[in-house]
């Protein structure tokens, strides 16, 4: 949103300061403005810089005495006098200049009946007009195209145009790079309460509400505002109806599959060996949907399940408990099962028993998937405000574009191999939804040479946790 607005304001900015830069250029080189009476020339005569000049001089002295006239001469800026002269009835200057060549030679042609005239020495071009002030006194003004001493001859309206009008260019350019900044300041920010409320939909928080923050606006963005709340109230509904839709029917289906399992023990009893092959394939059918609907029910409708974690465990203990109960079960398949933890304990605050779940879930996918002879090594390390845990196989890995998807509800990589496996693709993504309402964050990466690296990270436990709870 940064880029955004900063082009909005510059945008902005840059065509404001165009238009104004160029409008004054217009209006001080084509000499367009109300009162330009005595500053434009008639009957298709000549119009040069230093002849607009002149007829300056001349509208700024007419209704001015000798005294004012020298005055304005004295605090005129340096620059500026040295493209004009004025000459009193002896013909000297006012300011006791010495006279360019050109003012010499056009000063004796100058008077009362021929009171304009001009002269051109080589490059350089002198004008020169009569004045009657209004005290009764005569004087003669003369301007230049360019100063005495350069070679060149200058452009004396853009002289006078950067030297007097920059200020006020200069003012123009910051109010309205000011107004700009706060147009882009006023535009971004509702789009930047968009953009974050965005990102929080797509975090799965479907709470978010923003029009209340738009409530003194009536423009487009205050609509989309309110329609944005609109789509996640609905959004949020339809997610909790169909959380409690799978609630419900997963519910509904324990019953019926209670009766089915008692029916097979019964069935198996009596049919005394003949058709055991047949009942065990049902078993296993009725056993995988009973540990599906578990797994289900075990996923919270509610973002945070109505938990507190108002219970403390130890992670050293944990893990250790964990890897003597599968240390039979990676003899069986010839996997070397080792843990690498230097910490006496590693308390977490937690809600019962559900991480239980989250490591042995981890655990049990390593070694499903570790070929005989591999190794799956866990780590646990303090690292500062929290706890990692690290647990590496040398199994197949996963594909770099699935790491994130072995994380969602159903979702398997081979399904297949994961039903052969008894793998259903719920278990990480209740592992990852119970992390999270831990306050850790679990994620999969794959290893260098071969295999799975299975990453969580646990907030430490502190004494304010379990009171909070």
């Amino acid at each position: 949103m940064t880029r955004l607005y900063l082009r909005v304001f510059l945008t902005f900015w840059c065509i404001t300061a165009v238009i104004i830069v160029t409008t004054n250029v217009i209006v001080h080189w084509r000499d367009i403005n109300p009162d330009n009476n005595l500053q434009r020339l008639r009957d298709n005569r000549e119009s040069e810089p230093a002849q607009r000049f002149l007829y300056q001089m001349v509208s700024s002295a007419i209704n001015r005495n000798s005294a004012q006239v020298l005055a304005d001469m004295r605090t005129m800026p340096e620059w500026s006098i040295r493209y004009f002269y004025i000459v009193d009835s002896s013909n000297r200057d006012l300011l006791g200049r010495p006279l360019p060549e050109g003012v010499q030679k056009l000063v004796a042609k100058i008077n009362p009946s021929h009171p304009f005239d001009k002269i051109i020495i080589g490059e350089e071009k002198t004008w020169g007009r009569h004045v009657t002030l209004n005290d009764g006194k005569s004087v003669k003004v003369f301007t230049l195209a360019s100063a005495e001493g350069e070679k060149s001859s200058g452009d004396i309206v853009w002289q006078l145009f950067i030297n007097n009008i920059w200020p006020l260019l200069l003012t123009s350019i910051l109010v309205s790079g000011t107004a700009c900044f706060f147009l882009a300041r006023h535009l971004a920010r509702g789009l930047s309460t968009l953009q974050r409320a965005t990102r929080s939909i797509a975090k799965g928080d479907l709470s978010v509400r923003i029009s209340q923050r738009f409530d003194k606006r009536r423009d487009e963005i205050a609509f989309l505002a309110n329609d944005f709340d609109h789509m996640a109230e609905r959004l949020e509904k339809a997610m909790a109806e169909q959380k409690r839709l799978i609630k419900d029917v997963s519910h509904e289906l324990r019953t019926p599959l209670a009766r089915l399992q008692v029916a097979l023990a019964l069935a198996q009893q009596r049919s005394q060996g003949v058709v055991d092959r047949e009942l065990e394939r049902i078993k296993q059918a009725a056993d995988y949907l009973n540990d599906v609907i578990s797994d289900i029910l075990a996923i919270p409708v509610l973002d945070d399940g109505g938990w507190t974690l108002d219970d403390t465990m130890d992670l050293t203990a944990l893990l250790s408990a964990l890897h003597e109960a599968l240390q039979a079960d990676a003899e069986q398949q010839s996997v070397n099962l080792t843990l690498h933890n230097e910490l006496h304990e590693a308390l977490v605050a937690t809600h019962g028993n559900m991480l239980v779940g989250v490591f042995d879930n981890v655990l049990r996918n390593a070694l499903r998937y570790t070929p005989n002879g591999g190794d799956i090594h866990t780590e646990l390390c303090d690292c500062g405000d929290h706890y990692q845990i690290e647990i590496h196989d040398t199994g197949p890995g996963v594909a770099d574009d699935q790491l994130a998807d072995i994380f969602h509800p159903f979702y398997r990589t081979d399904q297949a191999r994961d039903r052969e496996s008894g793998g259903y693709g719920l278990g990480l993504a209740i592992a990852q939804r119970t992390v999270a309402l831990h306050g850790g964050k679990i994620e999969a990466r794959n290893l260098p040479d071969a295999g799975l690296c299975v990453r969580i990270n646990l907030p430490k436990s502190h004494p304010t946790d379990v009171q909070n709870g």
